[in-house]
């Protein structure tokens, strides 16, 4: 299963914002007698201006990174089969809500404001989104403009265990939850700044792979925050986050990576992607 592409659009999320900064008037010259030997003018006192703030302050010193751990919730998720639209969406639902309860203490803890996501939506293959078409080879997508997650549900029906399903979907919403989080605590932002400013088209994708890096770590933080609640262990604990993946697969090292290191802190300290190397941050 490809891993959930998410921000794609990310240029179409800019907005410019200038900032003048205001000089300080200049005093009046004193006017004196012709007599006098020569005018004499009041100094003009230099103001000293603030610091310009830190450009990527959000991305690599963001208070959400000394917030502390996801807080353990009791999550009450449906029973029923996981077979068709409206078992899927309802399920997520469900989880997101588990989500929230989670995640809002952190963001609280760090500052934000805490808001939940709008909901979660049916989007199979071609579905039009509030900020792109669902892909053949998309799980899932979050749009800022709306704070929607999208599913590509029926990825997940034939050929998978219900258990399986139900850790995917769990590990899939958790992703792009962590793309909400981003949204919240600035983050979203200064990556679009960021995604912009870089130029080129390979480095561009260099920063992508960090936010998307960052959102499997917000994701396992959460997992592994509720590994009990949610009974992760086995199988799922083998292969949580990803059903199928091969840790074997040298294409994965970086991904097994970020959800080893979110998992074990059980919060978003471990998940600074922002100056990682690049080779980091590749893969899937």
């Amino acid at each position: 299963m490809r891993r959930v592409a998410t921000a794609l659009l990310a240029a179409l999320l800019l907005s410019g914002c200038t900032q003048t900064t205001a000089q300080p008037e200049p005093s009046p010259t004193t006017s004196v007698p012709a007599s006098s030997p020569a005018a004499v003018h009041t100094p003009v006192a230099r103001v000293a201006l603030a610091p310009e703030p830190i450009k990527e302050e959000f991305l690599l010193h963001n208070p959400l990174y000394r917030a502390g751990q996801v807080t353990p919730v009791t999550c009450s998720l449906p029973t029923a089969k996981l077979t068709n639209k409206q078992t899927m969406v309802r399920y997520a639902n469900a989880f997101v809500a588990c989500l929230n309860r989670g995640w809002a203490p952190v963001i609280t803890r760090a500052g934000f404001d805490f808001a939940p996501p709008s909901a979660v939506y049916s989007a199979p293959t071609g579905t039009k989104t509030d900020c792109a078409v669902m892909g053949e080879d998309y799980t899932g997508l979050y749009c800022d403009s709306n704070r929607g997650i999208y599913i590509n549900w029926p990825k997940y029906i034939g050929g998978w265990s219900q258990e399986t399903a139900r850790a995917g979907v769990q590990y899939l919403v958790a992703h792009e939850y962590g793309h909400h989080v981003q949204l919240l605590t600035g983050i979203a932002d200064q990556y679009g700044d960021r995604w912009s400013a870089v130029g080129t088209p390979a480095l561009q994708t260099v920063e992508q792979n960090r936010m998307e890096m960052q959102a499997h770590c917000f994701a396992a933080a959460f997992l592994g925050a509720n590994q009990d609640t949610l009974r992760i262990r086995g199988d799922r604990l083998a292969h949580y986050g990803h059903p199928g993946y091969d840790r074997n697969e040298s294409g994965w090292a970086n991904f097994d990576r970020w959800l080893r290191l979110g998992f074990k802190a059980k919060g978003p300290a471990a998940c600074e992607t922002w100056d990682a190397p690049a080779g980091k941050v590749t893969g899937a």
